[in-house]
């Protein structure tokens, strides 16, 4: 049987994503965040779940918003991730989430998933950093839904950031291909610069649209923020970009 090493599950909104087409912000998703990640962005907000071998247990929001929580031991058979989700299926459903950490690390568990909700009807929402596109290209068909990460130079997530960015490039084309729709966020911070900006809207035009999404706290002039967009809507196009902030925070929910 299939295992996979969770950080937790719960039934909250899309707090990301902005209004780009691929986003999935304000709809009501089940979450499967999975423990694990390769990366060490500095504004990683899911810290104590990067190394799986100390994620010794799961939790469970039991009611959605409620902050009542059940804990079981990982790793944890694909099965039980499957009753969860259906238990936690409040009928308003848009997709499941799968987040992380890197979902993706944990490839068998996650094509497995995936293949299983499917057939009980819920569509795929993948979130990635996209650096292993030999991966991605596992569960790309089973993908209806996918936000990519693109890691600013800011964000110090590895010594090789350039490849990193290709990489995620190249996944988000993967995707794309596959028939999912797809977008790129671009978490931002007071030292992006926007060269990089450039950089980054000239490989995606005609790929996938980019939001913008500041660090948060926000600790940057808003100018700067608007400058970024400018830079990035003048090469990708108008409508294919868009802001982004992590308004789950604010609602004060998961």
């Amino acid at each position: 049987m299939v295992k996979v090493i969770l950080g937790e599950i719960f039934n909250s909104w899309q707090g990301e994503g902005g209004s780009v087409e691929g986003s999935a912000f304000g709809r009501r998703q089940i979450f499967v965040r999975f423990a694990g990640c390769d990366l060490r962005c500095t504004y990683c907000d899911s810290r104590k779940y990067i190394d799986p071998r100390s994620v010794k247990k799961y939790r469970v929001e039991v009611e959605p918003f409620s902050g009542k929580f059940k804990y079981f031991n990982n790793p944890v058979d694909v099965e039980e991730v499957i009753k969860w989700i259906t238990k936690l299926d409040t009928g308003d459903i848009h997709s499941i989430s799968y987040t992380g950490g890197e979902p993706t690390l944990q490839i068998l568990g996650l094509a497995s998933l995936m293949e299983k909700a499917k057939e009980l009807g819920y569509d795929n929402f993948l979130e990635t950093h996209g650096g292993h596109p030999h991966l991605i290209k596992k569960i790309a068909y089973l993908t209806d839904y996918a936000s990519v990460d693109i890691k600013d130079e800011s964000a110090n997530a590895t010594k090789d950031w350039r490849k990193l960015v290709v990489n995620e490039i190249a996944s988000t084309k993967i995707l794309k291909e596959a028939g999912a729709k797809v977008y790129v966020k671009l978490v931002v911070t007071r030292e992006t610069r926007i060269e990089n900006v450039r950089w980054y809207a000239e490989m995606l035009k005609g790929i996938a649209p980019m939001v913008i999404q500041p660090k948060e706290p926000m600790d940057m002039p808003i100018k700067k923020v608007m400058d970024f967009y400018n830079v990035a809507a003048k090469i990708m196009g108008k409508k294919n970009v868009s802001l982004s902030f992590q308004v789950h925070k604010y609602l004060g929910v998961l």
